[in-house]
């Protein structure tokens, strides 16, 4: 009789829908909207691992690939595959840059052997039962080309902080489950082990013994039952918005500099990087360091972007490296579709030859609107090209024509400012889903023709 899994003794039927629901993230977003700053965002400190050891040009399969986090490596010049168990999470990977997905088994991947230069994952091993990791591993080696690296992001525990999964009653184990999907998680040692099995050079370190996000704080301590201190937490509960995103920016930036200084970190019982090849291991950190197209060439690439543009031709602003929205916007994030948020004022440069007409989408969660409708006015280089009011929800699409007297840059460039006549806080309750941006409307598919 085969022997029960701990989904099953969780009473997770549907492991693929049960991921989705984690795991299709509205902050995923692909190499377009990604900004260089956000390379200091503790978020992205792991894509940047492995974004500084792959080498361009390379072939990368991605494991439990999730709706795309690596999307920035397209910035590499890389052939990027990923594979997840979720089709609606492949998908998601696949609209956010991904040149191919699929929806399989990660012990069998659906791919002929010696394809891949590296297969990587983030955060997925320890979603995988320990009695499946081989299969895994073994389909890793069986895919990897000769000489290829393999590199892992893997939750970890420490034995001595919690029980073990068999001493977990169903619904204990339900509830660890729950929070997020851990069914495989192992020490350290564990993890380096069980790859020295199948490769012949291993190195590992341990991280997020220093840096953790300020959510991931509250979560380790109020989930997880981690002793942070009480006056620390309450600090961490009590931050705004951009307070929070300033925590998490010096948290990366740590994190990074951890990996600049090759320094080596104690056990921390959270999380394990791995590398691992038949080969020769190369520097555990920045093997293939080349930042270059983080940043995009404003000069070369803008006057390039002005000369070729004509009447004729469309621009999209939201996904083009060369645009440049102020900080009145905040990050982009998916409403569907995806759309960056402004206070009550914003502005984005672009380059062009002229402009006869420009298109958006916009929409507001401004509370009592049709009591208050929501003034509106948009300007080109300062001139007035309309005001509105948006007195009901729901998107809003706009066709501006431009006068011809506007339709010529000013000194090689445009700027598009958007006001409004007020804003409001969307979540300002104290805890964890607390967001007090001052907020009026988002803003999506600006077209310039």
């Amino acid at each position: 009789m085969p022997k029960e899994t701990l989904y099953e003794r969780a009473g997770i039927t549907d492991v693929a829908e049960f991921y989705r629901t984690k795991f299709v993230s509205d902050e995923v977003l692909d190499n377009r909207y990604f900004k260089a700053l956000d390379r200091f965002d503790i978020r992205f400190a792991r894509t940047m691992w492995v974004y500084d050891n792959v080498r361009a040009g390379s072939c990368v399969l991605e494991l439990g690939c999730g709706a795309g986090m690596l999307a920035l490596l397209k910035r590499k010049g890389i052939v990027l595959t990923g594979v997840d168990l979720s089709s609606e999470c492949a998908l998601a990977a696949r609209l956010n840059g991904y040149d191919a997905t699929f929806a399989a088994e990660l012990s069998r991947l659906p791919f002929p052997s010696a394809s891949f230069d590296y297969v990587v994952s983030l955060d997925v091993l320890g979603h995988v039962e320990a009695e499946a990791k081989d299969a895994v591993l073994a389909e890793v080696k069986r895919v990897l080309r000769p000489g290829g690296v393999t590199m892992h992001g893997i939750e970890c525990t420490d034995r001595t902080s919690r029980k073990g999964y068999d001493e977990m009653s169903a619904e204990e184990l339900r509830t660890f489950i729950e929070i997020d999907g851990h069914v495989g998680l192992e020490e350290e040692q564990e993890q380096a082990a069980r790859f020295r099995k199948f490769f012949s050079h291993v190195a590992w370190e341990p991280r997020y013994a220093l840096c953790l996000s300020g959510e991931e704080f509250l979560k380790q301590a109020e989930r997880y039952g981690l002793p942070f201190e009480d006056d620390f937490l309450d600090y961490l509960r009590g931050l705004s918005f951009k307070e929070r995103r300033a925590f998490d920016m010096a948290m990366g930036y740590v994190f990074g500099k951890v990996s600049d200084l090759n320094l080596h970190l104690p056990k921390s019982g959270l999380y394990v990087l791995v590398k691992a090849s038949d080969a020769s291991l190369g520097a555990f950190y920045n093997e293939h360091r080349d930042r270059r197209n983080l940043f995009s060439d404003s000069s070369q690439d803008a006057l390039s972007l002005a000369s070729t543009t004509t009447v004729a031709e469309e621009l999209c602003l939201d996904r083009n490296l060369e645009v440049e929205f102020d900080d009145g916007w905040f990050e982009p994030n998916m409403l569907p579709p995806i759309a960056r948020w402004m206070g009550q004022q914003a502005a984005v440069k672009f380059r062009a030859a002229n402009v006869s007409e420009i298109r958006l989408d916009l929409i507001t969660h401004l509370p009592d609107l049709s009591t208050r409708p929501l003034g509106v006015e948009l300007f080109l280089n300062g001139e007035r090209l309309c005001a509105f009011s948006l007195w009901h929800y729901g998107w809003l699409e706009l066709r501006i024509p431009v006068f011809e007297n506007l339709s010529e840059p000013a000194n090689g460039e445009f700027e598009l400012e958007l006001r409004t006549d007020r804003t409001w806080q969307p979540r300002p309750v104290a805890g964890e889903t607390r967001d007090d941006r001052e907020l009026s409307i988002a803003v999506c598919n600006i077209v310039v023709q």
